[in-house]
């Protein structure tokens, strides 16, 4: 889910695993050949430029569709010059071991998918010695980029390992912000503490959130927590309704106890005051499942994943 310290894991693990890495934020939609260049251009950039110190710029400066300026180097998407990833993954992966990191790669979505997938295919069978993470915060989309269960996909039949991370318990919430205070020099009541993470439940970027602006101001009190709260759940509510205003009302349904597909298709149609086919309705439930906000619990029956839309939406 989102907010739950992917990204936080993935820079810890980086810095400490003493291997070169590049990582990308694919926070757009790659679905152009000129969007996928670039971003290969940065990955192999940051490689050139952190760790190789310009070895990469020699090993890849005669081939037809590269570009070399000092150490960053450019891939061309041009059809007459385009250079072919497979082959410039190939060389480099003869410089040793290395990890190319892709933060929110389900935004690869789209007509590039197969191209996208291939390249990862074609490293995991041939470049022993890059390894890729890919990170998501909408894990069905993910899923659905990969097709690692889908006799048509590149990857499938490929072993991937899988970290999924869930949100802090209530103890682990509490020794967090204890232990983030404690290290700023700040007293705080404990029972503020349990409040916050009663508000906030084990969600770390919204307990972040609050750590920062109790820091800034000097002081943890309440007004301070509901503060933190109320931005938290517009926020949680914008993000929501960018995609559709269909999605709240289904999820509102869910949040006030109506759990079963029949219950939140009555609730639905009374929000819409117009009669909801059920292909319909599978559609709009089947995207909040992909984008993480809803999960199924047993045969047509669904829970929400976000302790904080579930919590603000209880009060609507």
């Amino acid at each position: 889910m989102r907010r739950i310290g992917k990204t936080s894991v993935l820079k810890v693990f980086l810095n400490e695993c003493g291997m070169p890495y590049s990582i990308i934020d694919v926070r757009g939609p790659i679905k152009s050949y000129k969007s996928l260049y670039s971003m290969f251009s940065n990955v192999i950039t940051q490689l050139n430029s952190k760790f190789y110190k310009g070895i990469l710029s020699n090993l890849l400066k005669h081939i037809n569709g590269v570009r070399i300026f000092g150490f960053e180097i450019a891939l061309s998407w041009d059809i007459r010059e385009r250079v072919d990833l497979q082959s410039i993954l190939d060389r480099i992966n003869d410089l040793g071991e290395m990890v190319i990191a892709i933060d929110e790669a389900q935004n690869f979505r789209g007509n590039l998918n197969e191209v996208v997938t291939q390249i990862l295919a074609h490293c995991y069978d041939y470049c022993r010695n890059i390894s890729f993470i890919l990170t998501g915060s909408e894990a069905g989309l993910l899923y659905d980029l990969l097709r690692i269960d889908q006799p048509n996909s590149p990857l499938y039949g490929r072993h991937l390992e899988e970290i999924r991370l869930e949100r802090f318990s209530r103890d682990t919430s509490i020794n967090f912000l204890k232990k983030g205070f404690s290290e700023y020099g700040m007293k705080v009541d404990e029972d503020l503490i349990i409040y916050a993470v009663e508000k906030l439940d084990g969600v770390v970027g919204w307990l972040n959130e609050l750590g920062a602006k109790a820091v800034k101001r000097g002081i943890l009190n309440k007004e301070i927590i509901d503060e933190t709260m109320e931005k938290a759940s517009k926020i949680v509510i914008e993000e929501l309704t960018h995609f559709s205003r269909n999605y709240l009302h289904i999820v509102e349904a869910i949040a006030k106890g109506y759990s079963s597909w029949s219950e939140i298709k009555d609730y639905f149609e009374r929000k819409k005051k117009t009669v909801v086919y059920d292909s319909e309705l599978k559609r709009y439930i089947d995207n909040l499942i992909m984008r993480g906000y809803i999960t199924r619990i047993r045969r047509g029956e669904y829970e929400i994943l976000d302790p904080i839309l579930k919590n603000t939406l209880t009060k609507i």
